[in-house]
């Protein structure tokens, strides 16, 4: 999967072609950014009024960064029919994945404010029910103690 930006190409494949995934990230505002750390290189992931845009490199001022290795990038592109909820569900498994291939590591760099502002809390809410359920049995009952708990990672 190393063809120079397989995984920056599978992401982007996959937010243009998966409804949920487009779903899950229209709350966001066109400041979000999030820079991502791929096996092929640091890229970043912003907003725009015709929806996302993945580049290669780290972008200015990044709300948080994300580590997904390739496989972790795999899993998460592999079914373009799943729903909102079972792709956070998915993601914050691979948050706690003990493989180092598939663990997707995260660190928060903006404000709870910011974050807010940008509409990643309501991301969030819209995985429903069973992320809501998910995150309670973790002791995250609040979206806020989420982001606080990846702070501290």
């Amino acid at each position: 999967m190393h063809d120079g930006h397989a995984s920056l190409a599978a992401l982007a494949g996959f937010f243009a072609g998966a409804r949920s995934a487009a779903r899950a990230i229209r709350p966001l505002s066109p400041a979000a950014r999030v820079a991502l750390v791929l096996d092929e290189g640091p890229a970043g992931f912003a907003m725009s009024r015709d929806g996302p845009v993945l580049t290669p490199g780290t972008p200015a001022d990044p709300d948080f960064t994300l580590r997904l290795p390739d496989a972790a990038v795999a899993r998460l592109c592999q079914d373009p029919g799943a729903g909102v909820g079972e792709l956070g569900l998915l993601f914050f498994s691979l948050l706690l994945e003990r493989d180092p291939a598939l663990h997707v590591g995260a660190r928060v760099h903006a404000t709870t404010a910011r974050l807010v502002a940008n509409g990643y809390l309501t991301v969030l809410v819209l995985g429903g029910p069973r992320v809501a359920l998910w995150l309670l049995r973790r002791g995250l009952a609040e979206p806020r103690a989420a982001i606080e708990r990846l702070r501290r990672r």
